[in-house]
């Protein structure tokens, strides 16, 4: 019985971590599907090793009513089935996602010829991701569980699946488990609300921006007025200008997950590139009393693969936060080098301002989250700037990182890889961010 609970604990600390894992990665299922996923790896095990005699197998471990008490429970579809792939629980959450009671399928053995009835095509494709439209390995061949996205194309499905599986003493699988999720219905809805911020910023664009003309003029006839309405106009342009900002860089995030955020690549001296950046912010940081430094280490002229229109935006966010959030006569340092055997530059820039919370490191390039310490220093921030900027360097084919410690200052940095296949390569391996 020792070994038997040993082989249990294990088992079920193994399936708990992957699949914190996989919520993490994903950041799809709830907490407490984890929870429930580890209750029922834990019942399973029990019911096997715990109470049943090596000749417990196949459906008679599943007639009890703490594991089907369990599995009901799941928002997830659950489908537990024999290495003959005999179906011996099919969960409600299941019934819901094939449009399949569970008198239709428990004790049916589902073969690969099933895909071709409609009924049980889906079903089929779930248990052998092989047969579906598209299938995308997410954890390593041979290495349990298994995890899965499927697609399949004619009912605009997606799915991302668990499979693992439960060994008795003598290492032979008793039986299989694989956790469906339907993830089309939350695909569905995030498409719903790009489309929706993609049609508010365009329309909301056009008139901001001829307002914004419209302020410029009257702040030029106003040089000649009082003072007070000179002072006005000048204010009504920054509330303008940001109002334009925010309606852009929704524009940009709708792009970015739509896949539609397009790039056009050059070849371009990163040494001028910088300095062109930083040059337009050096009026900006004056007005916040900050000064900016540009050290290139001995690079005076490097071309790279890039998109400066792009690239020019993140380095200009980066830029622009460091200087908001610096302390008053602060100093903020870019400095541009090689690194990883000159196969890679590094751009680095440092403020000596407020720094980010160590409880909020983990967030910070998410979008619309601003750090508490930022949001008091400078309310009207809409938290995109870092999201926008990590998609962009993602796209380089490059990384972005940050060092920061409250009251001392950050270092935000970023690679570029020097060889074009570097950067064609990385970008053609790319996935947006969500």
């Amino acid at each position: 019985m020792k070994n038997k609970n040993t082989v249990a604990i294990v088992l079920f600390v193994s399936f708990a971590v992957t699949v914190g894992i996989l919520h993490i990665v994903l950041e799809s299922a709830t907490l407490l599907s984890i929870l429930v996923w580890a209750l029922i790896l834990s019942s399973v095990v029990f019911i096997i090793f715990g109470t049943g005699s090596k000749k417990d197998s196949g459906d008679g471990v599943f007639e009890k009513k703490e594991l089907l008490t369990i599995t009901e429970s799941l928002r997830e579809g659950l489908i537990i089935y024999s290495p003959q792939f005999k179906i011996l629980v099919f969960n409600p959450a299941a019934e819901e996602i094939f449009l399949l009671k569970k008198e239709e399928v428990v004790g049916q053995i589902i073969e690969p010829k099933l895909s071709q009835t409609e009924k049980f095509k889906t079903l089929t494709q779930i248990i052998f991701p092989s047969l579906a439209s598209s299938v995308s390995q997410l954890s390593e061949i041979n290495v349990w569980p298994q995890i899965t996205e499927v697609f399949i194309d004619e009912q605009n499905k997606k799915f991302y699946t668990t499979l693992n599986r439960i060994t008795d003493d003598r290492e032979e699988v008793v039986c299989f488990l694989k956790l469906i999720k339907d993830e089309s219905r939350e695909q569905a809805i995030i498409q719903s609300k790009n489309e929706f911020i993609n049609t508010a910023a365009h329309q909301l664009r056009t008139p901001l921006t001829a307002l914004n003309w419209a302020l410029e003029n009257i702040l030029k006839l106003s040089e000649s007025a009082s003072p007070e309405t000179h002072e006005i106009a000048a204010e009504a342009i920054k509330v303008s200008e940001r109002t334009l900002k925010i309606t852009n860089d929704l524009l940009d995030v709708a792009k970015i997950e739509e896949g539609k955020f397009g790039y056009s690549f050059k070849n371009v001296d990163v040494v001028a590139f910088i300095k062109g950046i930083v040059d337009t912010v050096v009026p900006f940081a004056g007005q916040r009393s900050s000064r900016i430094t540009f050290s290139h280490q001995g690079i005076e002229e490097l071309y790279l693969s890039m998109d400066p229109d792009r690239l020019g935006l993140a380095l200009f966010n980066l830029l622009d936060n460091a200087v908001k959030y610096n302390t008053e006569h602060g100093i903020v340092s870019v400095v541009l080098e090689k690194v990883s055997g000159d196969d890679f530059v590094k751009v680095s820039i440092q403020d000596s301002g407020v720094g980010i919370p160590e409880n909020e490191k983990e967030k910070i390039f998410k979008k619309f989250y601003r750090a508490t310490n930022a949001a008091q220093i400078e309310p009207n921030g809409n938290g995109l700037g870092l999201f926008i900027t990590k998609n962009i360097i993602a796209r380089h084919g490059g990384e972005i990182g940050f060092e920061s410690h409250a009251g001392r200052g950050t270092t935000f940095w970023f690679t570029l890889p020097v060889k074009t296949t570097t950067t064609e390569e990385s970008a053609s391996l790319f996935k947006n961010f969500s």
